[in-house]
């Protein structure tokens, strides 16, 4: 990213964007390109330069009107937000809900999004009495189309948050357990994203003056802390002596993936299973595992790749087939999906998985995971030749 800054400097230097004379279009997507890539590598002050740079030579070329250039100044909010400049942030996303409300519509999700920003900021510069009603219209506007997503999820929590502030604390409990119960559901009762904002459910009961409860959540946040400590810790593989003596024990490794494919991540009886599988795994001689840049891709957490190989264990037992394949990474991947499906309550909703997901509805999924199981058939067949 080092190098999007020097060639911002070497054109900032040279007059080419600074001048007062319109940008032709080439001119104006490279900077539109280098400022939105300045933002994501956090360097909001060069971002915020170019972006208004960008955002008047917009103005002059298609008006107030352009979708592009209301979405920008979006974007130029968040960046002076990012950059702890409150008030330039209000003043950004202000401009962008009055245009996009003028030209667009002040009743669409996006229009929703804006006012949601807008209490954002507020709820950051202390003016929680005005954030309420943006974030109250906000939710209504987005409550009528039954999400249960990110985004409905973070206004139930903004609301929470302003009610608070408010001195509504009854309104701002039942905004964040609802907010919560989102969470919960897309990323896991244990992690540290649903952990982190019990605090604040905490701090609402206190607010209310409910003690009692507060005092419960602030223990359900102690033994969930404690319960992600220990899945970090890993699973300790089971130990064997030797590939004959793993042998013996190939219709007991079976058994053990069957059960960790067929049970919840949070039983003891489950993690202990692929405990089994996974020592057996790395001693026999009857399986044949390869891993690759494309089945990682998919397999985001150690859940996902425990899955995997009890799947790969699981063919390559039942088939009798120990090589790595195209057909045993398909059944492997299916059943890790399967698995993923099963458990998604606990693990939160995995992008990668949900493509995986997808590809299934639509028909494609074996097809990619063939392409997938040949590249890295044929990556490791380079590299034998290398050697």
């Amino acid at each position: 990213m080092k190098n999007w800054i020097i060639i911002v400097i070497m054109l900032i230097a040279s007059g080419t964007t600074a001048s007062a004379q319109t940008m032709n279009e080439r001119q104006a997507a490279k900077m539109d390109s280098m400022s939105i890539a300045l933002f994501s590598d956090g360097n909001f002050k060069k971002s915020i330069e170019l972006m208004n740079k960008w955002l008047d030579n917009r103005l002059q070329t298609k008006g107030e009107q352009d979708s592009l250039y209301i979405r920008r100044m979006v974007l130029l909010a968040k960046a002076y937000f990012r950059d702890k400049q409150i008030d330039q942030a209000i003043n950004s996303i202000d401009k962008a809900i009055n245009l996009y409300g003028k030209y667009v519509s002040d009743n669409d999700t996006l229009y929703a999004f804006y006012l949601d920003n807008k209490a954002l900021y507020l709820n950051a510069k202390e003016d929680y009495k005005a954030a309420l009603p943006l974030v109250r219209k906000a939710l209504d506007i987005y409550e009528p189309l039954h999400k249960r997503d990110y985004d409905m999820a973070m206004i139930l929590i903004h609301m929470a948050e302003a009610c608070h502030f408010n001195d509504l604390h009854q309104e701002a409990i039942r905004y964040e357990l609802r907010g919560l119960d989102i969470y919960k559901e897309l990323f896991g009762e244990a992690s540290e994203t649903y952990v982190s904002e019990l605090n604040y459910l905490k701090q609402y009961y206190e607010g209310a003056g409910e003690t009692q409860k507060a005092s419960q959540v602030e223990k359900q946040m102690e033994q969930l802390v404690a319960k992600i400590k220990e899945q970090e810790k890993g699973v300790q593989y089971a130990q064997f002596a030797s590939a004959e003596e793993c042998r013996e024990h190939n219709a007991d490794a079976l058994a053990a993936a069957k059960t960790y494919l067929s049970g919840r991540i949070d039983e003891q009886k489950s993690v202990k299973a692929a405990a089994y599988v996974m020592g057996w795994v790395q001693a026999s001689a009857d399986i044949n595992v390869m891993i690759a840049d494309e089945n990682l891709y998919y397999l985001q957490n150690q859940w996902q790749m425990l899955a995997y190989f009890c799947g790969c264990t699981e063919y390559a037992l039942e088939q009798k087939q120990k090589d790595f394949s195209p057909e045993m990474h398909i059944a492997a991947m299916k059943r890790t999906l399967e698995h993923y499906k099963a458990n998604r309550q606990l693990t939160g909703i995995i992008a990668e998985m949900e493509t995986l997901s997808k590809l299934e509805k639509s028909g494609k999924l074996e097809e990619t995971l063939r392409q997938d199981a040949q590249k890295i058939l044929k990556t490791a067949e380079q590299a034998q030749k290398k050697e």
